[in-house]
């Protein structure tokens, strides 16, 4: 698992990626019907995935941060508008664990629980 300081990090590139990723849904829902538009994505999860694999061999988890791509297929809006709602419950799960974050640095800090 992740050490408090790592998973501020990889809570904060998540946050990046999705802020990302819902620029790059709006823009492709917005040229859905324009001719020869490629479709923009952004990818973190895997990424992700990929260096918790590896990190048997000294990968930063923390390091891990999102890259745009532009797909060779044009957008599909019900896929686009599928993906938005997977981010959106994505970036509020990721807010609220950044909450939980810095409310439990609030209690080390100030030894108060309210």
């Amino acid at each position: 698992m992740f050490s408090r300081s790592e998973s501020f990090g990889v809570l904060r590139n998540a946050m990046q990626a999705y802020a990302w990723r819902i620029k790059a849904l709006t823009n492709n829902i917005a040229n859905v019907e324009t001719p020869g538009y490629r479709r923009m994505s952004v990818s973190f999860e895997e990424n992700l995935q990929r260096a918790e694999y590896l990190k048997g061999s000294n990968a930063e988890l923390d390091e891990v941060s999102p890259q745009h791509r532009i797909e060779d297929s044009p957008p599909s809006l019900e896929e686009e508008l599928l993906e938005m709602t997977e981010t959106q419950m994505r970036n509020h799960l990721a807010s609220r664990a950044l909450h939980e974050h810095f409310n439990m640095a609030r209690i080390a800090i100030t030894g108060r629980t309210a």
